[in-house]
């Protein structure tokens, strides 16, 4: 089997097809003049395929990708040394990018709009102390980059200062995957493995993968382990066995999901995000970012005034399930 499912070709990227047709549009057009790509913010979900898109776009461009998660930036010095390694044409992916701290935001806002980074000049304050002097004189000097693409990539995008996000021409945002793209993501994933199965078993997983790419080939790389650990066929059957073991219900609800509506449930009331997230010893963080989504869009949780709130159709499910 591969190692890597990555898809590196916008031809070869299934789902988000505004944001692959206006990639495409502005990686020809760069090609067409010479150019380099405009900056580019990708914003959406975990899993929606921010990664692969950026490696696409690199790819299309003929150019290096620098990938870099921006939380991972403990300064501005720090930045300044990637941004410095920059060749001319090159990609810097910047990762969970509401992650990177302000004053190092306020260096990348220069290196976006006018290709100039703040550079110290070495030994100056060195040699200022060694004769004895005091100088108001900068002791930074404004450097000029060569052209360069920035893609940066946010699951949070509110927490982006206005300022860098107006330092973006391109700002897009990815939306959770149809059960027919997912199916099609699986079915060529699987291919690709040397796991063939059959579309009723790839529509099987696709149902279960919260409407994320990530997590459909996760199912799918899991579900192959299974298959070749148990000797079953790739069947929907031995399917619906390899999701009861992982405790993955028809709709994609977790343990954990099922744990949060069934605490709604249970109090009969509204209850406030840190309730919640204590009853079921999670942190609100992740409650918000990666549980609460989901069972908003699917109809199962509603947020009010007085706090969350479990819909009819979360009993029944609960249920159901049960």
């Amino acid at each position: 089997m591969a190692d890597s499912l990555e898809v590196t070709s916008l031809d070869q990227f299934v789902g988000q097809p505004k944001t692959v047709k206006i990639l495409g549009i502005l990686t020809k057009a760069a090609k067409r003049r010479g150019g380099c790509v405009p900056s580019i913010l990708l914003s959406g979900p975990p899993g929606l395929g921010k990664s692969s898109l950026a490696r696409c776009v690199s790819s299309a461009m003929g150019s290096r990708l620098i990938e870099i998660v921006a939380a991972h930036i403990q300064s501005p010095d720090e930045l300044v040394q990637h941004l410095r390694g920059i060749r001319e044409g090159d990609c810097l992916f910047l990762d969970e990018l509401h992650g990177l701290s302000r004053p190092a935001s306020e260096v990348l806002l220069g290196a976006i709009q006018d290709r100039r980074v703040p550079v110290a000049r070495e030994g100056y304050d060195k040699l200022m102390k060694q004769l004895g002097m005091k100088t108001k004189q900068s002791t930074v000097e404004m450097v000029e980059m060569p052209p360069w693409t920035c893609i940066g990539a946010t699951t949070m995008a509110g927490l982006l200062s206005d300022p860098l996000r107006s330092r973006f021409p391109v700002a897009l945002v990815l939306e959770p995957y149809s059960i027919d793209d997912l199916t099609a993501i699986v079915l060529n994933a699987s291919g690709r493995m040397g796991f063939p199965i059959a579309a009723e078993a790839a529509t099987g997983i696709a149902r279960r993968s919260r409407e994320t790419a990530r997590v459909a080939l996760g199912f799918l790389r899991f579900f192959a382990e299974y298959i070749q650990a148990t000797d079953e066929l790739p069947r929907v059957d031995a399917l619906d066995a390899c999701f009861e073991l992982q405790d993955v219900d028809e709709m994609g609800l977790r343990k954990l999901d099922r744990a949060y509506l069934g605490c709604l449930l249970d109090a009969g009331c509204p209850l406030g995000l840190s309730t919640i997230a204590s009853s079921i010893n999670e942190s609100p963080e992740t409650v918000a970012q990666s549980i609460e989504p989901f069972l908003m869009r699917h109809g199962l949780l509603r947020k009010t005034p007085r706090g969350r709130v479990a819909l009819p159709r979360a009993a029944e499910w609960i249920g159901q399930a049960a």
